[in-house]
């Protein structure tokens, strides 16, 4: 029960998070679940859960979203993806990869805390080092995503840069990609029998944290100080990918 009690917690933590600002399901529950469960097993819960919350935002915002926009940006996240899949299923169980997830969270955090002066750079660029930008990005999410559960980040700056003022469109966006790209990772696992019995239990549980903390999430996205929310948030994780990588 009392493991059951912590999953319900970071994965409401990180719904209300994804739900108010567009990010935080997988940055939360990958670094508080790696001290219990292996990579893998944190991974395929994370993606499973994406998957609910995703389609929760898409849903709700469905209007917003413009699929003609982003339906490349999500063929080149699939393969990366793709490429994901047989990293996590033959490393997935090893210790050593709780190290890069810490490492990685540690990453993204720095990124994120810099993303405003990138996103500045990135607008003044030429449309070719965009499309060098647009693929590498998608590849950075697939594989980052489908190895650790962590793609959002970088979904995040690519469509802050093509919706900077659309705010709707960039949130329904993100989520749609996290959405089609977590089924698909999920679906491939499963094809290869990565899931087991008890994992049922552990996804109940974070559905039941993921649609109540992503609704309260979303009934507070226009109000919410996103700035602070997000202080929060890479505090918390830096706290936790430290402890990772040193006692994990």
């Amino acid at each position: 029960m009392f493991f059951l009690a912590i999953i319900f917690i970071a994965v409401f933590i990180g719904a209300f998070i994804q739900g108010a600002t567009g990010l935080g399901l997988g940055l939360v529950i990958t670094a508080i679940l790696p001290f219990f469960l292996t990579v893998k097993e944190t991974t395929l819960l994370v993606l499973s859960l994406l998957v609910i919350s995703g389609l929760t935002v898409t849903f709700k915002h469905y209007k917003h979203l413009k699929w003609k926009e982003i339906i490349g940006f999500l063929i080149i996240v699939l393969i990366g993806r793709l490429i994901a899949f047989f990293i996590l299923a033959q490393y997935g169980e090893m210790d050593f990869l709780k190290t890069w997830l810490g490492v990685a969270l540690l990453l993204i955090v720095f990124y994120q805390m810099s993303l405003a002066k990138s996103l500045k750079k990135i607008g003044d660029s030429t449309q070719s080092k965009r499309r060098v930008l647009q693929v590498g990005l998608g590849l950075a999410s697939g594989i980052i995503g489908g190895v650790f559960g962590l793609g959002g980040p970088f979904l995040v700056i690519y469509f802050l840069l093509i919706y900077p003022t659309h705010k709707f469109s960039y949130i329904v966006s993100v989520q749609a990609v996290t959405t089609v790209a977590s089924i698909f990772s999920v679906s491939i696992h499963a094809v290869n029998g990565d899931f087991y019995p008890s994992f049922l239990t552990y996804f109940l549980v974070g559905i039941v944290a993921v649609l109540i903390g992503t609704n309260l999430g979303l009934r507070i996205f226009e109000r919410v100080n996103v700035k602070l929310v997000k202080r929060f948030t890479f505090a918390l994780i830096c706290i936790s990918a430290i402890n990772i990588i040193l006692f994990a």
